[in-house]
């Protein structure tokens, strides 16, 4: 099942809130300003190529349908400045053709502009999310977390990593249908990202395993974020018997050492748990000078 979402991709993920709203405003009013230097040099300039720009950047940054509202109002306002400059046309229906012309040109590559950015955005996702669960994949959820750890260390914020393991997925497997097991991950899936806070990030690494970085979490919030995962991951998971979870909590109070090495440590927690018999957590805080159970 896939449960892809809207990904912020490339200069889209900058133009929100008010930068959305300022780029309106100067996209609106560059194309006014086109049609009043063509009104005042009584069409003798053409700036028509020019106003594909805003067009353009519309229909990247706000969609297909904002894109050909931009269009209209582009070959409308190259219409009103014909109209209104003293240029004679051969025939009154001139400016009426030139007017439509202009629309289906500016459309069109609004309609490209919006469609490329679509699918830029679905092999973005495809190479960032599992395909299963929707859920960040190994390669993204490293690239995010070396980012996290970077930022935890510039402003001296502790980080804390979960590591989750499905028990005995593979007798599910065998003995249900992989069908079955998929569900099984799906369901697993979205418990955990309803139990955890927006900021924190999810991953499938592979198989049975999730991970979960907690970006600037104290201790005893990340041991409460481990209690949560845990206790939600095993009631979605209550319906496939015999499967349960294992989760390793590991607490970092500074960003002192690589992201994949912070994930390891959880890793070995959970296999502490699997090791002492399955289905339960363990956490540790690891101090910037030591590393205490």
């Amino acid at each position: 099942m896939n449960r892809f979402t809207r990904s912020d991709f490339l200069i889209s993920a900058f133009w929100t809130g008010w930068r959305r709203w300022a780029v309106w405003l100067i996209c609106i009013g560059s194309i006014f300003l086109l049609g009043a230097l063509r009104a005042a040099t009584d069409a003798e300039l053409a700036f028509a190529s020019l106003a594909l720009l805003p067009v353009l950047v519309i229909a990247w940054i706000a969609g297909k349908r904002n894109g050909l509202f931009m269009a209209f109002l582009a070959a409308s306002m190259w219409a009103v400045a014909d109209f209104a400059s003293e240029r004679q046309f051969s025939a009154p229906w001139i400016p009426w053709a030139n007017a439509v012309t202009r629309f289906l040109t500016y459309s069109l590559l609004a309609l490209l502009a919006g469609q490329l950015r679509l699918q830029f955005e679905l092999e973005y996702e495809r190479a960032t999310h599992d395909p299963l669960t929707g859920l960040q994949n190994r390669r993204a959820f490293l690239e995010t977390g070396a980012e996290e750890v970077a930022r935890s260390k510039r402003y001296s914020h502790p980080i804390g990593v979960i590591f989750l393991d499905l028990d005995e997925f593979k007798k599910l497997n065998d003995t249900m249908g992989h069908e079955t097991g998929d569900h099984a991950l799906c369901r697993a899936a979205d418990a955990l990202r309803a139990a955890l806070r927006t900021s924190d990030r999810v991953a499938r690494l592979g198989g049975d395993e999730f991970a979960i970085l907690l970006p600037e979490t104290g201790y005893d919030a990340a041991l409460e974020a481990g209690r949560k995962a845990s206790a939600a991951a095993k009631a979605a998971l209550a319906q496939f018997p015999p499967v349960t979870a294992s989760v390793g909590v590991a607490w970092f109070e500074s960003a002192d050492r690589p992201f994949p090495e912070m994930i390891k440590t959880a890793d070995d927690l959970m296999y502490e748990v699997k090791k002492s018999g399955k289905g339960r957590m363990l956490s540790r805080r690891i101090d910037a000078l030591a590393e205490n159970e």
